[in-house]
Protein backbone atom coordinates (compact mmCIF):
# COMPACT_ATOMS: atom_id res chain seq x y z
CA UNK A 1 0.00 0.00 0.00
CA UNK A 2 1.16 3.45 -1.05
CA UNK A 3 2.05 6.16 1.63
CA UNK A 4 -0.79 8.47 -0.28
CA UNK A 5 -3.34 5.38 -0.26
CA UNK A 6 -2.45 4.87 3.47
CA UNK A 7 -2.56 8.07 4.76
CA UNK A 8 -5.97 8.90 2.97
CA UNK A 9 -7.44 5.72 4.71
CA UNK A 10 -5.93 7.23 8.12
CA UNK A 11 -7.36 10.70 7.29
CA UNK A 12 -10.88 9.03 5.95
CA UNK A 13 -13.54 11.69 5.27
CA UNK A 14 -12.70 14.18 7.88
CA UNK A 15 -13.02 17.13 7.20
CA UNK A 16 -16.23 17.40 5.27
CA UNK A 17 -16.10 14.20 3.72
CA UNK A 18 -19.97 13.73 4.83
CA UNK A 19 -20.27 16.53 1.22
CA UNK A 20 -19.38 13.53 -1.34
CA UNK A 21 -22.97 11.72 -0.91
CA UNK A 22 -24.84 14.35 1.47
CA UNK A 23 -27.85 14.07 -1.76
CA UNK A 24 -26.84 10.06 -1.67
CA UNK A 25 -26.19 8.94 -5.52
CA UNK A 26 -28.52 11.33 -7.14
CA UNK A 27 -26.75 14.54 -5.94
CA UNK A 28 -27.33 17.61 -8.16
CA UNK A 29 -28.81 15.88 -11.15
CA UNK A 30 -32.50 16.30 -12.15
CA UNK A 31 -34.61 13.83 -10.46
CA UNK A 32 -36.75 11.57 -12.37
CA UNK A 33 -40.13 12.48 -13.50
CA UNK A 34 -43.22 10.60 -11.39
CA UNK A 35 -46.67 11.41 -12.54
CA UNK A 36 -49.07 11.18 -9.63
CA UNK A 37 -51.40 8.34 -9.66
CA UNK A 38 -54.04 9.84 -7.20
CA UNK A 39 -57.32 9.87 -9.79
CA UNK A 40 -57.69 13.18 -7.79
CA UNK A 41 -55.03 14.76 -9.51
CA UNK A 42 -55.63 15.09 -13.18
CA UNK A 43 -51.69 15.57 -14.41
CA UNK A 44 -51.96 11.55 -14.10
CA UNK A 45 -53.67 12.27 -17.44
CA UNK A 46 -51.25 14.00 -19.21
CA UNK A 47 -48.97 11.72 -21.54
CA UNK A 48 -45.61 12.51 -20.32
CA UNK A 49 -44.07 12.13 -23.59
CA UNK A 50 -45.94 14.41 -25.16
CA UNK A 51 -49.18 14.89 -27.43
CA UNK A 52 -49.11 12.96 -30.51
CA UNK A 53 -51.49 14.50 -33.03
CA UNK A 54 -49.40 17.62 -33.94
CA UNK A 55 -46.78 19.28 -35.68
CA UNK A 56 -43.95 19.83 -34.07
CA UNK A 57 -39.89 21.63 -34.46
CA UNK A 58 -37.18 18.70 -35.48
CA UNK A 59 -34.23 20.51 -36.54
CA UNK A 60 -32.83 22.99 -39.07
CA UNK A 61 -32.59 21.58 -42.74
CA UNK A 62 -28.97 22.46 -43.21
CA UNK A 63 -27.90 19.55 -40.47
CA UNK A 64 -29.42 16.65 -43.02
CA UNK A 65 -26.96 16.64 -46.03
CA UNK A 66 -27.16 14.03 -49.32
CA UNK A 67 -25.25 11.19 -48.15
CA UNK A 68 -26.40 10.14 -44.84
CA UNK A 69 -29.37 10.34 -42.94
CA UNK A 70 -29.93 11.40 -39.51
CA UNK A 71 -31.53 9.85 -36.40
CA UNK A 72 -33.72 12.29 -33.89
CA UNK A 73 -35.80 11.17 -31.16
CA UNK A 74 -39.05 12.68 -30.82
CA UNK A 75 -42.01 11.89 -28.19
CA UNK A 76 -40.47 8.58 -27.30
CA UNK A 77 -40.30 7.66 -31.04
CA UNK A 78 -37.54 7.21 -33.03
CA UNK A 79 -36.94 8.90 -36.43
CA UNK A 80 -34.52 9.03 -39.51
CA UNK A 81 -34.27 12.30 -41.91
CA UNK A 82 -32.68 12.07 -45.58
CA UNK A 83 -32.99 14.18 -48.57
CA UNK A 84 -35.71 12.28 -51.27
CA UNK A 85 -35.45 12.87 -54.95
CA UNK A 86 -36.36 16.33 -54.96
CA UNK A 87 -34.11 17.32 -52.31
CA UNK A 88 -36.50 17.61 -49.65
CA UNK A 89 -36.32 16.61 -46.09
CA UNK A 90 -38.42 12.87 -45.16
CA UNK A 91 -39.01 11.32 -42.11
CA UNK A 92 -39.37 7.43 -41.51
CA UNK A 93 -39.65 5.67 -38.62
CA UNK A 94 -35.97 4.77 -37.38
CA UNK A 95 -36.82 0.82 -37.91
CA UNK A 96 -36.16 -1.46 -41.20
CA UNK A 97 -39.04 -3.64 -41.55
CA UNK A 98 -36.74 -6.52 -43.07
CA UNK A 99 -35.14 -6.54 -39.34
CA UNK A 100 -35.40 -4.24 -37.28
CA UNK A 101 -32.21 -2.36 -37.61
CA UNK A 102 -31.76 1.18 -37.14
CA UNK A 103 -32.07 3.08 -40.70
CA UNK A 104 -30.12 6.18 -39.47
CA UNK A 105 -27.39 4.20 -39.63
CA UNK A 106 -27.42 3.24 -43.16
CA UNK A 107 -26.41 5.33 -46.19
CA UNK A 108 -27.68 7.35 -48.99
CA UNK A 109 -25.42 5.23 -52.01
CA UNK A 110 -27.70 6.58 -54.35
CA UNK A 111 -29.85 10.13 -54.42
CA UNK A 112 -32.81 10.34 -52.60
CA UNK A 113 -32.95 6.78 -51.73
CA UNK A 114 -31.92 5.55 -48.04
CA UNK A 115 -30.41 1.84 -47.75
CA UNK A 116 -30.47 -0.26 -44.49
CA UNK A 117 -27.19 -1.03 -42.84
CA UNK A 118 -27.79 -4.27 -42.50
CA UNK A 119 -29.03 -6.01 -45.75
CA UNK A 120 -29.56 -2.98 -47.82
CA UNK A 121 -32.88 -2.31 -48.08
CA UNK A 122 -33.39 1.19 -49.87
CA UNK A 123 -36.54 3.37 -49.64
CA UNK A 124 -37.81 6.23 -51.51
CA UNK A 125 -39.41 9.34 -49.55
CA UNK A 126 -42.47 7.86 -49.55
CA UNK A 127 -40.72 4.73 -47.76
CA UNK A 128 -41.09 2.04 -50.18
CA UNK A 129 -38.90 -0.34 -50.43
CA UNK A 130 -37.46 -0.06 -54.30
CA UNK A 131 -34.55 -1.82 -54.03
CA UNK A 132 -32.79 -4.65 -52.02
CA UNK A 133 -29.03 -4.69 -52.50
CA UNK A 134 -28.29 -8.17 -51.09
CA UNK A 135 -30.37 -10.01 -53.02
CA UNK A 136 -30.23 -7.78 -56.34
CA UNK A 137 -32.39 -6.03 -59.45
CA UNK A 138 -34.72 -9.36 -58.82
CA UNK A 139 -35.49 -9.39 -55.37
CA UNK A 140 -39.17 -10.15 -54.49
CA UNK A 141 -39.05 -7.87 -51.19
CA UNK A 142 -39.13 -4.70 -53.72
CA UNK A 143 -42.81 -3.58 -53.64
CA UNK A 144 -43.20 -5.87 -50.31
CA UNK A 145 -41.47 -3.98 -47.58
CA UNK A 146 -42.53 -0.23 -46.62
CA UNK A 147 -40.91 1.86 -43.86
CA UNK A 148 -43.73 4.08 -41.66
CA UNK A 149 -43.53 7.65 -42.66
CA UNK A 150 -43.82 10.65 -40.86
CA UNK A 151 -44.93 13.63 -42.84
CA UNK A 152 -42.85 17.07 -43.05
CA UNK A 153 -42.47 20.39 -43.74
CA UNK A 154 -39.59 22.75 -43.91
CA UNK A 155 -40.10 26.52 -43.36
CA UNK A 156 -37.77 29.06 -42.48
CA UNK A 157 -34.71 26.42 -42.91
CA UNK A 158 -36.72 24.54 -40.01
CA UNK A 159 -37.92 20.95 -40.43
CA UNK A 160 -41.54 20.37 -38.70
CA UNK A 161 -42.54 16.45 -38.30
CA UNK A 162 -46.02 15.21 -37.84
CA UNK A 163 -45.92 12.97 -35.04
CA UNK A 164 -49.86 11.62 -34.70
CA UNK A 165 -51.23 8.29 -36.08
CA UNK A 166 -54.14 10.18 -38.45
CA UNK A 167 -54.07 12.63 -41.23
CA UNK A 168 -52.17 15.60 -40.78
CA UNK A 169 -54.26 19.14 -39.80
CA UNK A 170 -52.72 21.57 -42.00
CA UNK A 171 -49.27 23.32 -40.49
CA UNK A 172 -50.93 26.11 -40.16
CA UNK A 173 -52.59 24.65 -37.10
CA UNK A 174 -49.87 24.22 -35.43
CA UNK A 175 -46.46 26.42 -36.94
CA UNK A 176 -46.55 30.06 -35.70
CA UNK A 177 -48.07 32.19 -38.94
CA UNK A 178 -44.55 34.21 -38.93
CA UNK A 179 -43.21 31.22 -40.51
CA UNK A 180 -45.25 31.35 -43.53
CA UNK A 181 -45.01 35.68 -43.61
CA UNK A 182 -42.32 36.05 -47.00
CA UNK A 183 -40.08 39.08 -45.18
CA UNK A 184 -40.63 37.44 -41.68
CA UNK A 185 -37.20 36.83 -40.29
CA UNK A 186 -37.21 33.32 -37.98
CA UNK A 187 -34.14 32.45 -36.57
CA UNK A 188 -34.01 29.30 -34.31
CA UNK A 189 -31.75 27.78 -31.35
CA UNK A 190 -31.99 24.13 -29.30
CA UNK A 191 -31.01 23.33 -26.21
CA UNK A 192 -31.09 20.24 -24.07
CA UNK A 193 -33.45 20.57 -20.49
CA UNK A 194 -33.27 17.41 -18.07
CA UNK A 195 -36.52 17.15 -17.29
CA UNK A 196 -40.11 16.46 -18.27
CA UNK A 197 -41.50 18.35 -21.39
CA UNK A 198 -44.82 19.67 -19.09
CA UNK A 199 -42.13 21.05 -16.52
CA UNK A 200 -40.12 23.34 -19.11
CA UNK A 201 -43.64 23.99 -20.58
CA UNK A 202 -44.94 25.80 -17.70
CA UNK A 203 -42.34 28.11 -16.70
CA UNK A 204 -43.60 31.14 -18.30
CA UNK A 205 -45.12 34.44 -17.19
CA UNK A 206 -44.37 33.68 -13.61
CA UNK A 207 -44.64 36.97 -11.50
CA UNK A 208 -42.69 35.46 -8.61
CA UNK A 209 -39.32 34.98 -10.38
CA UNK A 210 -38.60 37.80 -12.55
CA UNK A 211 -36.98 39.68 -10.26
CA UNK A 212 -36.12 36.80 -7.92
CA UNK A 213 -34.62 33.74 -10.43
CA UNK A 214 -34.01 35.97 -12.52
CA UNK A 215 -32.26 39.04 -10.59
CA UNK A 216 -28.51 38.58 -12.33
CA UNK A 217 -29.52 38.18 -15.76
CA UNK A 218 -28.38 40.47 -17.92
CA UNK A 219 -31.73 41.43 -19.26
CA UNK A 220 -33.64 42.12 -15.97
CA UNK A 221 -30.25 43.54 -14.49
CA UNK A 222 -29.91 46.23 -16.96
CA UNK A 223 -33.46 47.59 -16.39
CA UNK A 224 -33.43 47.83 -13.10
CA UNK A 225 -37.06 47.00 -12.74
CA UNK A 226 -39.22 44.82 -9.92
CA UNK A 227 -41.72 43.39 -10.73
CA UNK A 228 -43.70 41.61 -7.60
CA UNK A 229 -47.70 41.36 -7.03
CA UNK A 230 -49.74 38.95 -4.81
CA UNK A 231 -52.81 39.22 -7.54
CA UNK A 232 -52.38 36.99 -10.10
CA UNK A 233 -53.77 38.01 -13.72
CA UNK A 234 -56.78 36.55 -14.84
CA UNK A 235 -55.97 34.43 -18.19
CA UNK A 236 -58.45 33.53 -20.92
CA UNK A 237 -58.70 30.62 -23.30
CA UNK A 238 -58.61 31.49 -27.02
CA UNK A 239 -60.25 29.35 -29.41
CA UNK A 240 -59.72 25.94 -26.94
CA UNK A 241 -55.73 25.75 -27.75
CA UNK A 242 -54.32 29.06 -25.73
CA UNK A 243 -53.88 30.20 -22.32
CA UNK A 244 -53.38 33.83 -22.72
CA UNK A 245 -53.13 36.55 -20.24
CA UNK A 246 -54.43 40.15 -20.57
CA UNK A 247 -52.14 42.63 -21.76
CA UNK A 248 -51.45 44.38 -17.95
CA UNK A 249 -48.89 47.23 -19.29
CA UNK A 250 -51.60 49.78 -19.12
CA UNK A 251 -52.63 48.35 -15.46
CA UNK A 252 -51.01 50.72 -12.23
CA UNK A 253 -48.80 48.34 -10.51
CA UNK A 254 -50.04 46.68 -7.67
CA UNK A 255 -47.10 48.24 -5.15
CA UNK A 256 -47.12 52.04 -6.66
CA UNK A 257 -47.66 54.72 -5.31
CA UNK A 258 -49.74 58.04 -6.04
CA UNK A 259 -46.85 58.95 -8.89
CA UNK A 260 -47.10 55.13 -10.46
CA UNK A 261 -43.65 54.86 -8.88
CA UNK A 262 -42.60 51.12 -7.76
CA UNK A 263 -39.95 51.66 -5.13
CA UNK A 264 -36.74 49.52 -5.55
CA UNK A 265 -36.84 47.87 -2.17
CA UNK A 266 -39.01 46.13 -0.33
CA UNK A 267 -39.91 45.97 3.39
CA UNK A 268 -39.91 42.32 4.80
CA UNK A 269 -41.69 42.91 8.46
CA UNK A 270 -41.85 39.36 9.69
CA UNK A 271 -38.18 38.93 8.84
CA UNK A 272 -37.23 43.01 9.41
CA UNK A 273 -34.93 42.90 6.07
CA UNK A 274 -35.14 44.68 2.63
CA UNK A 275 -35.32 42.90 -0.88
CA UNK A 276 -33.32 42.90 -3.03
CA UNK A 277 -30.87 43.10 0.18
CA UNK A 278 -28.44 45.32 -1.95
CA UNK A 279 -28.93 48.34 -4.66
CA UNK A 280 -25.83 47.36 -6.49
CA UNK A 281 -27.87 46.35 -9.34
CA UNK A 282 -28.79 49.64 -10.21
CA UNK A 283 -25.07 51.35 -10.93
CA UNK A 284 -25.12 50.40 -14.74
CA UNK A 285 -29.12 50.62 -15.86
CA UNK A 286 -28.21 54.81 -16.57
CA UNK A 287 -26.07 53.29 -19.38
CA UNK A 288 -29.06 50.99 -20.77
CA UNK A 289 -31.56 53.69 -20.29
CA UNK A 290 -29.72 55.91 -22.51
CA UNK A 291 -29.75 53.35 -25.11
CA UNK A 292 -33.25 52.35 -25.08
CA UNK A 293 -34.03 56.60 -25.81
CA UNK A 294 -31.39 56.35 -28.52
CA UNK A 295 -32.52 52.94 -30.68
CA UNK A 296 -34.54 53.48 -33.19
CA UNK A 297 -38.25 52.52 -32.27
CA UNK A 298 -40.67 49.63 -33.51
CA UNK A 299 -44.30 49.25 -34.04
CA UNK A 300 -45.36 46.20 -31.84
CA UNK A 301 -45.26 42.74 -32.95
CA UNK A 302 -48.40 41.62 -34.54
CA UNK A 303 -50.30 38.56 -33.28
CA UNK A 304 -53.49 37.23 -34.60
CA UNK A 305 -55.65 36.19 -31.82
CA UNK A 306 -54.67 32.86 -30.14
CA UNK A 307 -50.44 33.21 -30.77
CA UNK A 308 -49.61 34.46 -27.24
CA UNK A 309 -49.44 33.02 -24.39
CA UNK A 310 -49.01 29.53 -24.18
CA UNK A 311 -50.24 26.99 -26.86
CA UNK A 312 -50.62 23.66 -28.02
CA UNK A 313 -48.93 20.93 -28.16
CA UNK A 314 -46.67 23.03 -26.07
CA UNK A 315 -45.75 26.16 -27.56
CA UNK A 316 -44.94 29.56 -25.24
CA UNK A 317 -45.05 32.59 -27.02
CA UNK A 318 -44.45 36.32 -25.22
CA UNK A 319 -44.00 39.56 -27.12
CA UNK A 320 -41.36 41.82 -26.57
CA UNK A 321 -42.61 44.24 -28.73
CA UNK A 322 -39.93 44.46 -31.40
CA UNK A 323 -40.00 40.67 -31.39
CA UNK A 324 -41.46 37.59 -30.67
CA UNK A 325 -39.92 35.09 -28.10
CA UNK A 326 -41.32 31.67 -28.47
CA UNK A 327 -39.78 28.86 -26.05
CA UNK A 328 -40.99 24.96 -27.61
CA UNK A 329 -39.96 22.05 -25.08
CA UNK A 330 -40.78 19.19 -27.37
CA UNK A 331 -40.36 15.47 -25.38
CA UNK A 332 -37.55 13.57 -26.41
CA UNK A 333 -38.75 10.93 -23.33
CA UNK A 334 -39.82 11.53 -20.24
CA UNK A 335 -36.74 12.84 -18.53
CA UNK A 336 -35.28 14.88 -21.57
CA UNK A 337 -36.77 17.93 -23.09
CA UNK A 338 -35.72 19.64 -26.77
CA UNK A 339 -35.68 22.85 -26.11
CA UNK A 340 -36.82 25.12 -29.21
CA UNK A 341 -36.58 28.88 -29.40
CA UNK A 342 -37.71 30.77 -31.82
CA UNK A 343 -36.89 34.77 -32.43
CA UNK A 344 -39.15 36.30 -34.84
CA UNK A 345 -39.31 39.81 -36.65
CA UNK A 346 -40.89 41.70 -39.11
CA UNK A 347 -38.26 44.24 -40.32
CA UNK A 348 -39.56 46.51 -43.12
CA UNK A 349 -36.49 46.40 -45.17
CA UNK A 350 -33.26 44.46 -46.15
CA UNK A 351 -31.38 46.50 -43.26
CA UNK A 352 -34.06 45.33 -40.68
CA UNK A 353 -33.21 41.92 -41.74
CA UNK A 354 -29.79 42.15 -41.38
CA UNK A 355 -29.92 44.34 -38.15
CA UNK A 356 -32.03 41.35 -36.59
CA UNK A 357 -29.55 38.69 -37.58
CA UNK A 358 -26.76 40.39 -36.38
CA UNK A 359 -27.76 40.94 -33.24
CA UNK A 360 -29.55 37.69 -33.09
CA UNK A 361 -26.23 35.91 -33.41
CA UNK A 362 -24.07 38.39 -31.29
CA UNK A 363 -26.29 38.94 -28.16
CA UNK A 364 -29.47 38.74 -28.33
CA UNK A 365 -29.82 34.74 -28.37
CA UNK A 366 -27.04 34.88 -25.73
CA UNK A 367 -29.12 37.32 -23.70
CA UNK A 368 -32.94 35.65 -23.94
CA UNK A 369 -31.91 32.61 -24.86
CA UNK A 370 -28.91 31.30 -22.25
CA UNK A 371 -28.47 33.75 -20.10
CA UNK A 372 -32.10 34.11 -18.92
CA UNK A 373 -34.54 31.08 -19.83
CA UNK A 374 -31.17 28.44 -18.32
CA UNK A 375 -31.62 30.26 -15.08
CA UNK A 376 -35.55 29.29 -15.44
CA UNK A 377 -34.16 25.68 -15.53
CA UNK A 378 -31.81 25.78 -12.70
CA UNK A 379 -34.72 26.93 -10.73
CA UNK A 380 -37.40 24.64 -11.62
CA UNK A 381 -36.07 21.10 -13.13
CA UNK A 382 -36.28 19.74 -9.55
CA UNK A 383 -40.04 20.18 -9.44
CA UNK A 384 -41.55 16.50 -8.63
CA UNK A 385 -44.93 16.04 -9.89
CA UNK A 386 -45.79 13.05 -8.09
CA UNK A 387 -46.23 15.38 -4.26
CA UNK A 388 -49.14 18.02 -3.81
CA UNK A 389 -48.87 21.93 -4.66
CA UNK A 390 -50.72 24.55 -2.87
CA UNK A 391 -50.75 27.22 -5.37
CA UNK A 392 -50.66 31.19 -5.41
CA UNK A 393 -53.20 33.64 -6.81
CA UNK A 394 -50.11 34.27 -8.97
CA UNK A 395 -49.67 30.86 -10.32
CA UNK A 396 -51.81 31.27 -13.18
CA UNK A 397 -50.50 29.63 -15.81
CA UNK A 398 -50.45 26.67 -13.88
CA UNK A 399 -53.74 26.51 -12.66
CA UNK A 400 -55.85 27.97 -14.81
CA UNK A 401 -58.98 30.59 -15.11
CA UNK A 402 -60.76 27.63 -12.31
CA UNK A 403 -57.97 27.99 -9.86
CA UNK A 404 -58.89 29.36 -6.20
CA UNK A 405 -56.56 30.78 -3.82
CA UNK A 406 -57.68 28.04 -1.19
CA UNK A 407 -54.78 26.60 0.47
CA UNK A 408 -55.93 23.18 -0.75
CA UNK A 409 -53.81 21.40 -3.88
CA UNK A 410 -55.34 23.30 -7.29
CA UNK A 411 -54.44 20.60 -9.40
CA UNK A 412 -57.61 18.83 -9.12
CA UNK A 413 -59.41 21.53 -11.09
CA UNK A 414 -58.30 21.08 -14.17
CA UNK A 415 -60.94 19.89 -16.37
CA UNK A 416 -60.64 17.88 -20.29
CA UNK A 417 -62.24 16.95 -22.67
CA UNK A 418 -61.69 14.86 -25.83
CA UNK A 419 -61.34 15.96 -29.56
CA UNK A 420 -61.18 13.70 -32.50
CA UNK A 421 -58.09 13.18 -34.60
CA UNK A 422 -56.31 15.24 -32.07
CA UNK A 423 -54.47 14.57 -28.71
CA UNK A 424 -56.35 12.21 -26.54
CA UNK A 425 -56.83 14.79 -23.69
CA UNK A 426 -57.39 18.32 -25.01
CA UNK A 427 -57.20 20.90 -21.75
CA UNK A 428 -60.17 23.21 -21.07
CA UNK A 429 -59.09 25.49 -17.84
CA UNK A 430 -55.51 24.27 -17.18
CA UNK A 431 -52.81 25.67 -18.70
CA UNK A 432 -50.21 23.05 -17.73
CA UNK A 433 -50.35 21.56 -21.17
CA UNK A 434 -50.40 25.11 -23.15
Amino acid sequence: MGIFKALSKIRGGYPGGWKEYARGYQGNKTPQFVQPTSTDDRRSLIPPKGLREYWYPALPAKAIGKKKPVGLKLLGEDVTLFRDTNGEVQALWDYCPHRGVYLSWGDCFWKGYLSCPYHGATFNGDGECVEFITEGPDSKMVGQLKAKKFPTVTLKGLVFIWMGENEPVPPEDDIPPEFFEKDSVVLNTFRYWDCNWMIALENTGDAHNQWFVHRNSFRVARSGRSSRTPVGSRPRIVNNQTVERPNGRERQPYYADESGKVPYKFYHPRVNAYWPMYRRRLLWTWFFDAWNRLRPKRGRFFNVPGWEGQRLPGLVRNNHLTHMYTRWPVPVDENLSRVVYFFSARPSNWLGRLYDRVTFNLFLNWMINYNFSDQDYDAMRSARYQYPEYLSSTDWWRSGVSCRNTGAASNTTLRWWRRPQRSDWWPQQNSLLL
